[in-house]
């Protein structure tokens, strides 16, 4: 078994394609009700931007027929590389449903990105496990005896049944082979540096761009994008609390958002 490392850079258009491709299309008619509902909830969105690494998080703060005005959550926009003109994927996952969509910078201010009017919407519906979005982005390394090394985004965080599990958009060149049941060291690194350490099972795995099916118990070997569905172990009540203050702020539950 062999580790691996995270690719380059992709384009948008190359993560849409690998990660989102299987999600329906909005009826065109439903699009500015789905924004707006972004809106009104305060529903976290994260940018990916053309071959750059690093992400952004962001809430809707206007919407007109021609622009969607967002205002940055995780830095000021200062601080970020970002230019008007630049191709964008926005992201985001609310209580039933996840959407993403396509668009343009148009204008990259001090505190406020303005993006065109996306063209198509994507929607995932029916999340069977209530999810929380995450204000800021943070990053998983799961490795199983230093033999099995997975890097990946995390997308959402469950807190139900002694604070549930979390699910990580990751990507394999298919050196990793591993089975459901699989139980290793997890690190969770937000955008600051800060991170926490423990045990995460893995119990199911989403393939994205994979054709072939394989046998239930065995996950692997993923070539492409997987959203990976891990598991929270504790030994005693004090690791959970320790990881409960690591998530404090960083998980959006407001309005819009499970409960």
């Amino acid at each position: 078994l062999r580790g691996y490392a995270m690719p380059n850079p992709l384009s948008v258009d190359e993560r849409l394609e690998n990660q989102f491709s299987s999600w329906d299309i909005a009826p065109a008619d439903k699009v500015p009700e789905l924004l707006f509902a972004l809106r009104t909830h305060g529903t976290v969105i994260t940018i990916f931007r053309d071959h750059v690494q690093q992400t952004i998080t962001a809430k809707i703060t206007q919407l007109t027929a021609k622009t969607i005005r967002l205002t940055p959550q995780n830095s000021p926009l200062g601080d970020i590389q970002f230019h008007s003109s630049w191709k964008t994927l926005c992201v985001s996952y609310a209580r039933d449903y996840a959407l993403c969509f396509l668009t343009h910078a148009v204008v990259a201010e001090t505190n406020a990105i303005e993006l065109s009017y996306p063209m198509t919407v994507r929607i995932r519906k029916g999340r069977i496990h209530e999810r929380f979005p995450l204000k800021v982005p943070m990053t998983a390394r799961w490795e199983i005896d230093t033999k099995v090394t997975v890097l990946g985004d995390v997308m959402d965080i469950g807190l139900g049944g002694f604070l549930g599990g979390m699910n990580v958009a990751v990507f394999n060149d298919g050196s990793c082979i591993f089975q459901r049941g699989d139980a290793g060291q997890i690190t969770l690194t937000k955008s600051d540096g800060t991170q926490w350490q423990g045990l995460a099972e893995l119990r199911r795995e989403q393939p994205v761009t994979q054709e072939e099916q394989y046998p239930d118990e065995l996950i692997g070997p993923i070539i492409g994008f997987s959203l990976l569905g891990f598991a929270f172990q504790f030994k005693d009540p004090q690791e959970a609390l320790a990881l409960e203050q690591f998530l404090d702020g960083t998980l959006e539950t407001g309005l819009g958002t499970p409960r």
